[in-house]
């Protein structure tokens, strides 16, 4: 547990999550991301337009979010190790297992009343 100054970083910790998943027990091990990193990711994944208009793309957000926190996946003894893990890894994802993983992605955007792109 961290304290004193370490509170102010990124925790070093993984996480593992399990999931059921067509009767295969599949474990995802998981890290915290820095702000810098979460917003650099964000940035990534706006489109801005000549108009002024901007286009959030979710799937990118999701695939460049999975290859920065996933730390590894097994199934049974087989593990996919963070190496392995890129874009293209989570793009051909079964669907449904996809939907499973959506669990362990930081959200985007916070709940709450207060616009997005309001400072203060």
């Amino acid at each position: 547990m961290a304290s004193g100054i370490d509170l102010l970083f990124s925790s070093n910790e993984q996480k593992e999550h399990v999931f059921d998943f067509k009767g295969a027990k599949i474990k995802v091990k998981t890290k915290e991301i820095s702000w810098s990193l979460k917003n650099k990711i964000l940035g990534d994944c706006f489109d801005y337009k000549s108009s002024g208009s901007a286009r959030f793309d979710f799937d990118t957000y999701g695939k460049k979010m999975l290859a920065a926190v996933v730390v590894s996946i097994s199934v049974d003894d087989a593990v996919v190790p963070q190496s392995d893990m890129t874009e293209v890894f989570f793009a051909r994802l079964n669907p449904e297992f996809g939907s499973l993983l959506e669990k362990v992605i930081p959200k985007a955007f916070e709940d709450g009343s207060q616009d997005f792109f309001a400072k203060g």
